[in-house]
C-alpha cells in the first residue's frame, strides 16, 4: 500500500539525490528544470504551492514508512475537470519492487476522488517502455505519439507519447 503525503522543502535534498545526471533529469522532469538540479529550483516549485492551486507535489510512502517515490499533479483545471500527472519517480533503492503503478494509482485517487476530475493525462518518453507498461497497467491509454520532442544531453532526439485516463475508465479498471 502506498500513501501520498505533501512534498515539502524538507524533502528537496532527498529528491535531488535521486537524480544522478542531466539525462535522468530530462527523463524525470522534461525541460522544466535544468542541470545541475539545485535546491533553489525545487524550492520555487514548493513556494508556488497553494490550496486550490493548479499544482500538487507528493512524496510516496510505503508500508514501512519509507519514502519510495515522488509524483506531481500538474495543470489542474477545475473548470474543465482535468489535470496532468508529471515528475513520476521511484527512488533508486526502491526500483524493481513494482511501485510505479501503486504510486500512480494513489495520485489518480486524489485526482478522481478528491479533486473530482474527469480526465488525467501524462506525457512519457517513448523509449521509457517500463513506464508506459506501468501506466497501461493502471488504465492509461496512448492517445498520440510525438516525434523528436526533446533533445537529450547526448544530442539525440527523444519521442514522446501522450497518455490519458478518464474517470469512468479508472473506476472500471479499479473495480475489475
Amino acid at each position: 500500500m502506498i500513501r501520498l503525503e505533501p512534498f515539502t522543502a524538507d524533502d528537496i535534498g532527498r529528491l535531488i539525490e535521486w537524480i544522478p545526471d542531466a539525462t535522468a533529469l530530462l527523463q524525470w522532469a522534461g525541460p522544466t528544470l535544468s542541470w545541475p538540479l539545485t535546491p533553489e529550483q525545487l524550492a520555487r516549485d514548493v513556494a508556488a504551492l497553494r490550496p486550490d492551486g493548479p499544482y500538487m507535489m507528493f512524496k510516496a510512502i510505503d508500508e514501512a514508512g519509507e519514502v519510495v517515490g515522488h509524483i506531481e499533479i500538474k495543470s489542474i483545471d477545475r473548470t474543465h475537470a482535468n489535470a496532468m500527472l508529471g515528475r513520476i519517480l521511484v527512488a533508486p533503492l526502491a526500483r524493481g519492487r513494482g511501485l510505479s503503478a501503486p504510486i500512480t494509482r494513489a495520485a489518480l485517487a486524489v485526482c478522481f476522488d478528491q479533486l473530482k476530475l474527469h480526465r488525467v493525462g501524462l506525457r512519457v518518453f517513448a523509449h521509457n517502455t517500463a513506464a508506459i507498461k506501468s501506466y497501461r497497467r493502471v488504465g492509461f491509454q496512448i492517445e498520440g505519439n510525438e516525434r523528436d520532442t526533446k533533445r537529450a544531453p547526448d544530442g539525440t532526439w527523444w519521442n514522446a507519447c501522450t497518455m490519458a485516463i478518464l474517470e469512468n475508465d479508472w473506476r472500471a479498471h479499479a473495480a475489475g
